[in-house]
């Protein structure tokens, strides 16, 4: 890629950068891509990765695929919950967990986070949430100090099932609550009140035994300025040890699109009104004493890490489990069978039920380390130029692309770059067109 061609992710200077310094939003998602592994090599490459240790920090994904309605602002449904999903989907999920559990991949280092991720993880009886987490406990080698999240939903999480949690050992329990308003809530197909939400967290943060995190989106129809005020509000007087604020995304085919579509609900605030609005957000949390741990992420206190979210996007080893999981492990990312049929056979076989898998390339911990640093605000561009797989001269390339974020207002910095306000509103996009410029400068070098 030649010098000029940076300019197609240059910002507009022209205007306020949190509003206009790009006319759409880049997307990234953890992982990287790699070099695919023929299906019908799937399972003798992955014992090989099995049989050889792991280091460094790791995870733990369990996917839960099953919602009790599709949610409009939601891009991830997969399957109809019914309650007679939860026994044989958690007797699927452990045999999977104890096929591996032995294999040196499993046993050689600690596990410093585990997530209940879906779908609607909650959905689960309390019975089978409590097997789970015990389970997992038993057979893997879990930190002294590992986070243990369970993300949930209100119209689920009932007090049978927030005591298994706990009682098993999960330390951090994550609500997707999106708006504490009644209105806003029902036309995006959550069934609880605003009330009821409150008074769900009240039941969390009185029993004082792990972090209670809730998830706000910005943007939603309906919801104006006061409402999400008072959204902000409501989670800062709740005493809650985090919160994310999450820019709504309006995804093509999916439920919200078609109705906006159709006139049948308002539309989507659009992205320079959900830059005033992140930045609203972020200035009141601020002035509350709230610390910014991540682009999207804040805590009250010393009680909340985000330890898996922050691990995961710095391509953490990940072992993943359950139908539609994805996963990175001792130099490949794979993803396991979504379509539930699919899942149960192949667990049944006593195989991993890949849908997936890939070698990664010599670029993955570069592109990695830049997610990460992106993720936290702060971005350390040295360590490319030490790399090996990266040509000299890539800082002196970038240099015009860093120059005009730095007169956008999204940078400060020179070799370690910090993020600005209107840097963090748009760091998903800063990201991608990071990776992107430094990637094509590792393919073919750029002629002097």
């Amino acid at each position: 890629m030649s010098a000029a061609e940076l300019e197609r992710f240059f910002a507009d200077t022209s205007g306020n950068p949190i509003q206009h310094a790009f006319s759409r939003r880049g997307g990234h998602m953890p992982g990287a891509s790699g070099e695919p592994v023929a299906a019908d090599a799937h399972q003798s490459i992955w014992r090989q990765v099995q049989d050889q240790p792991r280091s460094g920090p790791t995870v733990m994904y369990l996917h839960v695929p099953f919602c009790a309605n599709h949610c409009l602002f939601c891009g991830f449904y997969r399957n109809k919950w019914t309650d007679d999903a939860s026994a044989p989907y958690t007797d699927a999920l452990l045999q999977e967990l104890e096929m591996e559990a032995t294999s040196p991949a499993a046993q050689s280092a600690p596990i410093n986070a585990v997530y209940f991720g879906g779908g609607t993880p909650t959905a689960l009886h309390a019975q089978d949430l409590k097997r789970l987490v015990a389970r997992i406990r038993e057979l893997y080698p879990l930190a002294s100090d590992c986070e243990i999240t369970v993300e949930g939903r209100i119209y689920h999480f009932d007090n049978d099932k927030i005591e298994a949690c706990l009682d098993a050992g999960a330390n951090r329990l994550s609500t997707g609550t999106q708006s504490f308003d009644t209105r806003v809530r029902r036309r995006q197909g959550r069934k609880v009140s605003g009330e009821e939400a409150r008074r769900f967290f009240e039941g969390l943060r009185d029993r004082n035994r792990a972090a209670i995190i809730c998830d706000l989106i910005l943007g939603l129809p309906d919801q104006d300025e006061e409402i999400w005020q008072a959204d902000l509000k409501t989670v800062v007087d709740l005493g809650l040890d985090g919160v994310d604020l999450y820019t709504l995304a309006v995804f093509p085919g999916a439920p919200l699109f078609k109705a906006i579509e159709k006139g049948k609900i308002s539309p989507a605030a659009p992205l320079p009104h959900q830059g005033l609005m992140y930045e609203t957000g972020l200035t009141f949390l601020q002035r509350q004493g709230w610390r910014q741990l991540s682009s999207s992420h804040w805590a009250s206190g010393t009680r909340e890490r985000n330890l898996y979210n922050t691990l995961i996007k710095s391509g953490a080893q990940c072992l993943a489990f359950g139908a539609g999981a994805g996963g990175n492990l001792n130099g490949y990312s794979y993803s396991v069978q979504s379509e539930l049929a699919h899942y149960y056979d192949m667990v049944k076989k006593g195989e991993k039920p890949l849908a997936s898998l890939a070698r990664n390339g010599p670029l993955t911990p570069v592109l990695n380390g830049l997610a990460a640093g992106i993720e936290t605000m702060r971005v350390d561009l040295a360590g490319l130029e030490r790399h090996p797989a990266v040509p000299e001269g890539v800082l002196a390339y970038l240099a015009p692309l860093l120059d005009n974020w730095r007169a956008a207002d999204l940078i400060t910095g020179n070799t370690v770059i910090r993020l600005t306000t209107a840097g963090r509103f748009w760091h998903q996009t800063l990201l991608t067109h990071l990776k992107a410029a430094v990637a094509e400068y590792c393919g073919p070098h750029p002629e002097p």
